[in-house]
């Protein structure tokens, strides 16, 4: 084996192999220039690694960060979505209210279509993107909404009071007993329960009946309640002038929706034995600012 060397323009030539000293250093020269090639190359891959690694790492954090996002707007979508309901809600009731002001003022129902949407309109307006920062300023404004939606409905209840004293007049006033016939088969107070045989308050009165009797409102004003609730079976509420609501439960069907104004003598519902019942009758309940009183004070009240 030979060996030519360059050095400051000269060359040297070097012959190895020929002698058994020689062979050894050419073996130790093979190995150190063996060694450094691997050193080099595992010096890049150890490189090529890191840089792997460094980039699975940042790969990682960016997918973090983009579903911490992604959970973030979720969130705000479904606090959104809440919020349009609750206000959905809070329209429909002022939108009920409205439409008794209308018919009780005779106002034209052309003009004053609440299910309709107003008139509006304005130039195309290039659609963008929406920030987690700008849906948070849409929720703020949603709330104030809230707010001002509660404050309407409430100058809405006072209006509506106002009008029902006013056009109803002895209408609004509870009298009298919500069947034509049957007896009274329950007071208001504590009684043995029918079922447990402990006593318990019965914070209505039961009237018995036929299955299919009609059951009367006892008052004119705006049925908030017309279908199944816990315990009372099928059961309609009305609510009345001045904080009292009324309430008539076990019904085997009810003949009346929500949002409907009914006078006073008009069929709200049949009589029948839903819920926790054991016969047909009507369970009657008055009301005054949310608290069960005594109906019998009505039953027998004369309108002057």
């Amino acid at each position: 084996m030979s060996v030519t060397v360059f050095y400051r323009g000269r060359h040297r030539h070097f012959s190895f192999g020929s002698t058994p000293s020689q062979l050894t250093v050419t073996a130790v020269l093979l190995f150190c220039i063996a060694s450094g090639a691997g050193a080099a190359f595992a010096n890049l891959f150890q490189q090529g690694n890191a840089e792997l690694e460094k980039a699975q790492l940042s790969r990682v954090a960016e997918t973090e960060e983009i579903a911490d996002i992604r959970h973030r707007a979720e969130n705000q979508l479904a606090a959104l979505t809440s919020k349009v309901a609750t206000l959905q809600a809070q329209v429909n009731r002022l939108n009920m209210v409205g439409e008794r002001l209308i018919d009780a003022a005779n106002l034209s129902t052309e003009e004053f279509n609440l299910h309709e949407a107003p008139a509006m309109g304005g130039p195309s307006q290039t659609p963008t993107e929406i920030s987690l920062a700008e849906l948070n300023a849409v929720l703020l404004q949603l709330n104030e909404l809230e707010q001002n939606l509660q404050s309407e409905q409430t100058r809405f209840a006072m209006l509506e009071s106002l009008d029902l004293n006013h056009h109803i007049g002895k209408s609004v006033q509870l009298s009298g007993r919500p069947v034509l016939s049957g007896y009274l088969s329950s007071s208001f107070g504590v009684r043995s329960d029918p079922f447990s045989g402990e006593p318990a308050v019965h914070r209505g009165i039961d009237f018995a009946g036929k299955e299919g009797d009609s059951i009367f409102a006892t008052a004119g004003g705006i049925v908030t309640w017309a279908g199944e609730r816990f315990g009372y079976g099928k059961m309609v509420e009305i609510e009345h002038s001045d904080g009292y609501r009324t309430r008539y439960a076990h019904a085997q069907a009810t003949t009346v929706q929500v949002g409907q104004m009914v006078t006073k003598g008009q069929e709200v519902a049949i009589m029948g034995s839903t819920g926790r019942s054991t016969g047909p009758h009507v369970h009657y309940e008055v009301l005054k600012n949310g608290q069960q009183i005594d109906p019998m004070m009505f039953v027998n009240r004369r309108i002057q």
